[in-house]
């Protein structure tokens, strides 16, 4: 019996799991139009009637805002997955900080948190490689990489980037927010999306003393 929560999960096919060991989860994305869409009394009422019959399994879907969700949500759950999603979330004005202590909120003591970010480094190397003699391109690769180089590093003025990541500043972010949550590791991601530029980071919550 364990709830999942995916944040920022784009058009997920209905009944597709994720993650087998979880029966109780619940997607959250803007994308999601109103006819795939649950509001959040109707997800805490499967969430209440989960937990009478846990047996059964439920996928819910809801395209609030993702902080109205944290905020609103009265229920916890065991695991929150977020790929793609802290980047446009700017280091400036807190809100990634807001985002751990609204995940901590809603997870239980021994919850754990999947995030995928752009790695600022690999960009940066990308961009080296391009200037590097010792490695001639074609025009149609070169065109690829500044496209990819530009749109990882200024994204699109609806949903720009607010923070840079890589291995470094993901503890400056996250071990600077209280102790909310713990980095276990952080892993390169071979391909993630047709771009191998991305890194995971695996969290714990720390067990309440």
């Amino acid at each position: 019996m364990k709830s999942l929560l995916h944040l920022g999960s784009g058009k997920v096919e209905r009944n597709q799991f994720i993650d087998k060991d979880y029966n109780f989860i619940t997607h959250v994305d803007q994308n999601y139009n109103n006819g795939f869409h649950h509001s959040i009394k109707e997800i805490e009422e499967d969430y209440t009637a989960w937990c009478v019959d846990a047996t059964r399994s439920y996928q819910c879907y809801s395209s609030v805002r993702i902080f109205d969700f944290l905020d609103t949500y009265k229920f916890k759950f065991n695991k929150i997955i977020a790929h793609r999603i802290v980047e446009h979330m700017f280091y400036d004005d807190g809100s990634i900080g807001r985002f751990l202590d609204a995940c901590n909120q809603i997870t239980f003591d021994d919850a754990t948190m999947e995030i995928i970010v752009p790695d600022f480094d690999k960009i940066i190397q990308k961009y080296h490689d391009l200037k590097s003699p010792q490695k001639p391109q074609n025009f149609s690769f070169f065109n690829s990489q500044v496209l990819l180089i530009n749109s990882e590093l200024q994204n699109t003025c609806m949903d720009p980037h607010g923070s840079t990541w890589s291995r470094m500043l993901a503890y400056f972010y996250i071990e600077n927010e209280g102790g909310t949550w713990k980095i276990d590791k952080i892993e390169d991601v071979p391909m993630y999306k047709g771009r191998d530029i991305y890194i995971k980071i695996y969290l714990t919550k720390p067990m309440v003393k």
